[in-house]
């Protein structure tokens, strides 16, 4: 691949991102006035500070996973909502393995990084994560919906708070209410591959 070609492919990438920080702050800003609360009261209930609530919504910062998850859960809305549906003449979209877009799952530098492997405004998300022992995870994660976790390669320990852990190696399935509050973490020196599916309207 020449670097022309490079260069542009990380051009359009950037034009991309751009545009759906821009969507996802328009809408966070719209549920957040239709709900009639400040940014300090939506800043505080989904655990980041106003001036990072500002960056979101005036779409110059796009949101990790994580935190989009916490504003759909202060704003009481599937986090789906929050992003850009995209237009298309069929229920059919193709996502090619170069072609996902990356996503941190928290906004740490080591944050471990998502593929959407789903078009935004679908009723179902699937992420897939390759994550090492040592890429941030985040802490403590509740949403709304069903949660579907495959694990294709590795282990990994999925904590839910008040009910357990369980250990997942390849080939391992495990689905829970996303309501319970909940937190993985990669075990072993080797990398994990993991398939987050979820249900919003589950």
């Amino acid at each position: 691949m020449s670097e022309d070609t490079v260069g542009r492919a990380s051009n359009e990438s950037d034009r991309v991102e751009t545009t759906i920080a821009a969507a996802i702050g328009r809408a966070v800003a719209s549920a957040r006035a239709e709900r009639k609360l400040s940014m300090r009261a939506l800043a505080s209930d989904a655990g980041i500070s106003q001036p990072f609530l500002s960056q979101i919504e005036n779409g110059r910062t796009l949101p990790s996973m994580l935190t989009l998850y916490r504003l759909a859960g202060a704003l009481g809305l599937p986090a789906a909502e929050l992003m850009p549906a995209e237009a298309s003449a069929a229920d059919i979209h193709v996502v090619r393995r170069d072609e996902a877009r990356r996503v941190p799952v928290t906004e740490a530098a080591n944050a471990g990084i998502g593929r959407l492997l789903t078009s935004t405004g679908r009723r179902v998300v699937a992420t897939e994560y390759i994550v090492g022992p040592d890429d941030d995870m985040g802490d403590w994660f509740q949403s709304d919906g069903e949660l579907l976790v495959y694990v294709a390669a590795g282990r990994i320990v999925v904590t839910i708070e008040g009910q357990g852990e369980w250990e997942l190696a390849g080939g391992d399935a495990m689905t829970y209410p996303g309501g319970l509050r909940n937190v993985w973490r990669v075990i072993g020196p080797a990398a994990a591959t993991i398939l987050l599916v979820h249900s919003p309207d589950a």
